[in-house]
């Protein structure tokens, strides 16, 4: 599996297991339910800042975010 192949199932994972949709996290972290879709699906990857409201908001560590 590749860093991005894990990125994308750590956020899905994360997001469902708050019970939020797409749209409810962007609402949350300040992005678009399509973003959140793009990084989930590795259109995209997260920028540092991204990163750093993910980590914030589901409080985990960047060593837990970056795991493989």
């Amino acid at each position: 599996m590749s860093k991005n192949d894990s990125i994308c199932k750590l956020i899905r994972s994360l997001r469902k297991s708050k019970n939020l949709t797409q749209a409810e996290l962007g609402k949350v972290l300040g992005y678009s339910a399509r973003t959140i879709s793009d990084w989930e699906n590795g259109c995209t990857e997260p920028k540092i800042v991204a990163i750093k409201a993910i980590v914030n908001f589901f409080e985990i560590t960047y060593d837990e975010f970056f795991e493989d």
